[in-house]
């Protein structure tokens, strides 16, 4: 693994990661933030629309429901038409949408049309995450896989001051409409003339790298061409055990960031300090992600690295609730870290959701474990906020329950543990005749 991994040394064999993952990170942060930027909306929304606080809960969870639409469509769709046609289509539906919330004058034109965005983001991650499975084998993938979720913290830090400047000089509605342009203005174009839906049909790419791609893809037990199936990804223990732990993860990890500037808040007092610290923790969340995914690579052992993180995460957010708020720096510390832990096991999951969901329910699972899993997205700061009422307004309770849904998805992230090593084994002996005919006399069963 190591030879063949360093026959790939020169910057024109590494194409796969200047062209392809740049462009797929620069969409799903204006994907991302056009998903979000409503709550800097909402106090604007609530004056000219008259909106309780029920009517603004659900004008921005609505978006959540339309997301799971089209997950197992999208994923599907990427791996058995293509990835390219699809993603360009679910941009302009995006694009359109996004915009079209800053032409609502209505509660119920307002609600309609955060519903159709999140259909029509709902079908570009996993279409995305397939692209990616398609581009890079298994031993890359932690690292590929964590660069792809470097949206979240760019997008946590860029989305506050490009949203307050649009507002300081136009009003919500401007905002939706400058910022749903984007993805069919900029990302229409940078997807069309980079993207291939195979690394066979990019001319732009070396043979040297096409051959490695192929080549180490085959070694690994991974067929390049396969036709998935709904039914498979339905019907796979493997892959609801990950929609499970997805779910948990998704759940603390929204519900910890939507919290985090109530805690701030608490511990900082002024909004300035507020926005200065809020941008640490996401800015330690970026370096753990390439941290953990690197590692993961380099040393193997995708599960510990998960359940190591995942674990850390549970500890310092149970530690963080016993944290008076007068002692900011230590709050503060504790936000840093329990962010970075939060999603910085997301390159080794889904580097391992590749290799043990089957064949046949790679594209489609792939979207039912997305789709299924941001539901937690919704039920996580609800159920934060409820906890926060039943204590009297503090967080302590609900930094205690974010730390045992982590803790949760550990433990459950453990028994995968033997099901990689088994599949990795079953590639080595497969890619191998001769280890084949020595693993069966050895093992008959």
């Amino acid at each position: 693994m190591i030879e063949r991994m360093s026959s790939v040394r020169s910057p024109s064999d590494m194409k796969r990661w200047t062209y392809i993952l740049p462009v797929i990170v620069f969409i799903y942060i204006i994907c991302y933030i056009d998903r979000t930027n409503i709550s800097f909306a909402l106090p604007h929304l609530k004056d000219d629309m008259h909106l309780s606080g029920a009517q603004e809960g659900l004008a921005s969870g609505i978006f959540f429901w339309g997301y799971l639409l089209l997950q197992i469509p999208g994923g599907y769709l990427a791996e058995r038409w293509s990835a390219k046609r699809w993603v360009a289509i679910l941009l302009v539906l995006w694009s359109v949408a996004a915009i079209a919330s800053g032409l609502t004058h209505t509660f119920g034109e307002l609600v309609l049309a955060r519903f159709l965005l999140g259909v029509a983001e709902g079908g570009v991650q996993p279409a995305l995450m397939t692209t990616i499975r398609a581009w890079f084998p298994f031993s890359e993938r932690s690292r590929a896989y964590a660069i792809f979720k470097l949206y979240t913290p760019i997008a946590a830090i860029v989305a506050a001051p490009f949203s307050g400047i649009i507002l300081t000089y136009a009003d919500w509605r401007w905002m939706f409409i400058i910022q749903g342009s984007a993805p069919l203005i900029v990302g229409l174009i940078a997807w069309l003339a980079v993207m291939r839906d195979t690394p066979a049909k990019a001319s732009w790419l070396s043979e040297n790298e096409r051959n490695y791609i192929e080549n180490s893809r085959i070694e690994e037990g991974e067929p390049l061409k396969h036709r998935g199936t709904f039914k498979a990804a339905f019907t796979s223990r493997i892959v609801w055990q990950f929609t499970l732990i997805y779910t948990l993860t998704q759940m603390g990890l929204l519900g910890l960031t939507l919290w985090m500037p109530s805690v701030l808040k608490k511990a900082f007092h002024t909004d300035l300090q507020v926005g200065l610290v809020a941008m640490l923790p996401q800015v330690a969340a970026g370096v753990a992600i390439i941290l953990v995914g690197r590692s993961a690579d380099r040393r193997g052992g995708h599960v510990a690295h998960m359940s190591a993180v995942l674990g850390s995460g549970a500890v310092i957010l149970a530690v963080a609730s016993l944290i008076s708020a007068q002692q900011k720096w230590l709050v503060l510390g504790a936000m840093i870290l329990g962010t970075a832990a939060s999603i910085a096991w997301y390159g080794p999951f889904w580097a391992t959701v590749t290799k043990l969901t089957p064949v046949a329910a790679a594209g489609a699972g792939m979207g039912l474990i997305n789709g299924v899993g941001n539901l937690g997205s919704f039920f996580g700061p609800y159920i934060g906020g409820w906890l926060s009422d039943l204590s009297g307004g503090g967080y302590a309770l609900t930094q205690v329950f974010f730390a045992v849904v982590f803790a949760a998805a550990a433990l459950l992230v453990l028994p995968l543990r033997k099901k990689l090593r088994e599949a990795t084994n079953l590639a080595r002996v497969d890619a191998t005749p001769a280890g084949t005919e020595q693993a069966s006399a050895s093992n008959p069963t």
